[in-house]
């Protein structure tokens, strides 16, 4: 039942983002009643949780890369493209799952950025501080460019900057990494 909840739980958050995930659209879609549902997951945010390793699942980064700055840009490209195709897990991710280690993708991940850190000659504590200020930068371009709407000539920021903004602040982030190191 595991498997079918997160394929249909991916394919929902796909197509209607993760505001579509609700008790009662899930069950209906999986043709159970929501009480059978409740056995599996207690809430939505139970059924979000399902859905961050899934979203990593396939996009994974090249964590082979041979020097520290290139894994960084790697895995901030990854990350970056894995998460728009599911509206609204960014957000998710970044404000409440970003501490779970139990996920093998994000466990992954987060062990490969502390790795490179640890290369460049942060401390684990700066290295740590890093991890929280990637995470920002990349869920966080995330979030802006999704809360774009496409062709419209009175948005604060166009989308072509924010994503130029993504590549600066990656490059400012792995500058900075070096000063403090």
């Amino acid at each position: 039942m595991i498997a079918r909840l997160v394929a249909t739980l991916l394919d929902m958050a796909r197509s209607g983002g993760i505001d579509a995930l609700n008790i009662r659209p899930v069950a209906q879609r999986l043709g159970v009643s929501p009480r059978i549902l409740y056995h599996h997951v207690r809430d939505k945010e139970t059924m979000l949780g399902l859905l961050t390793d899934p979203i990593l699942d396939g996009r994974l980064p090249d964590l082979s890369a041979p020097d520290w700055k290139s894994r960084l840009r790697s895995i901030a490209r990854s990350v970056h493209r894995a998460y728009p195709d599911f509206p609204g897990s960014a957000a998710f991710i970044l404000s409440r799952s970003a501490n779970r280690l139990e996920l093998p993708n994000a466990l992954a991940i987060r062990r490969a950025l502390l790795t490179a850190f640890e290369e460049a000659g942060l401390t684990r504590r700066q290295g740590e501080e890093m991890l929280v200020i990637f995470s920002v930068i990349v869920f966080g371009n995330v979030v802006v460019a999704e809360s774009l709407e496409d062709h419209h000539d009175r948005l604060a920021m166009q989308r072509d900057v924010v994503e130029a903004a993504f590549t600066r602040a990656i490059d400012m982030l792995l500058d900075a990494i070096h000063a403090i190191a």
